[in-house]
């Protein structure tokens, strides 16, 4: 995950009224994904000096369900006043996707002229590509029966084997997803595999955030769309059967959050196998739903 911010790759300058200017510097229009920051700068140049309305400025916090305004600073140059914005990213998207950061409007001090700051879009993108989850396997076909055998004991005891081996591979890929015709849990049966391949990195730092990323990939697929922390009373309303794993499922996005947006926190009690746990359950819930 990127987290350095990155060098100005555009400036749009806009003439104003009278002796008034505005410049408006972005990064980069691509390449970002969940958790980035985007820092943009805007510059008011005017012959008197003129200061911006502090109430005209924007707000910090929450600008809708996937920006967070972290920071907004306004030093002084001369006649020249630069504000500086650091936007952060939460949007996890499937696939890639244009996003468009709002404009806004500032105010100059004593004359009350109105600056228009306009939209910014750029490009996000998936954390890890999704092909390996999306990987399928031909069909599995049930073994081939024995040959006849002269004698009636040894060919009844070879059928029964081939019927047996049958039926136990029938059985592994119902649990696994597999067949054409189970198709409830097939998200998060693709995210137990993953996992199990995960065993042999151990819960370092890498193999977690491989783990979470395949896991949330699951839910969004489930959704329909992606999910957030502030979206899981809607998803268990719309998906009742996962609601037996509320808590479990709650404790999975805390961690989460922690593990992609924690700085320097410590590593989650949420390890390797108690996500593959969660993925069964996951799995088993949207099977029995009705």
């Amino acid at each position: 995950m990127v987290w350095s911010l990155l060098p100005v790759a555009a400036l749009v300058s806009v003439p104003l009224h009278g002796a008034t200017s505005l410049s408006f510097d972005t990064p980069r229009a691509f390449g970002y994904v969940i958790g980035d920051l985007i820092r943009h700068e805007v510059r008011v140049e005017t012959d008197a000096g003129q200061g911006i309305e502090a109430a005209s400025l924007p707000r910090e916090g929450w600008i809708n369900r996937w920006l967070l305004l972290r920071r907004v600073e306004v030093r002084r140059e001369g006649r020249r006043r630069i504000l500086t914005l650091e936007y952060q990213t939460f949007y996890a998207p499937l696939e890639v996707k244009n996003l468009t950061i709002p404009g806004f409007e500032l105010q100059l001090a004593g004359s009350g002229e109105r600056l228009a700051v306009p939209d910014w879009t750029f490009t996000t993108a998936p954390i890890r590509a999704l092909s390996v989850l999306r990987a399928e396997g031909p069909s599995m076909r049930p073994d081939a029966a024995p040959a006849p055998l002269p004698t009636l004991g040894p060919a009844a005891a070879s059928v029964g084997s081939g019927l047996a081996a049958t039926g136990a591979l029938a059985w592994w890929a119902y649990l696994s997803a597999w067949l054409p015709f189970v198709s409830r849990g097939r998200h998060f049966a693709e995210a137990r595999r993953v996992l199990r391949d995960l065993r042999g990195l151990g819960d370092s730092r890498e193999a977690l955030r491989r783990g979470f990323s395949c896991l949330h990939q699951a839910f969004n697929r489930t959704s329909g769309e992606p999910l957030f922390i502030e979206g899981l009373d809607e998803f268990f309303r719309s998906h009742p059967a996962y609601d037996l794993l509320r808590d479990e499922i709650q404790d999975f996005f805390l961690a989460s959050y922690e593990v992609f947006f924690g700085e320097g926190a410590p590593a989650p009690s949420f390890d390797l196998a108690r996500m593959e746990a969660l993925a069964r359950s996951c799995q088993l819930a949207e099977r029995r739903r009705p």
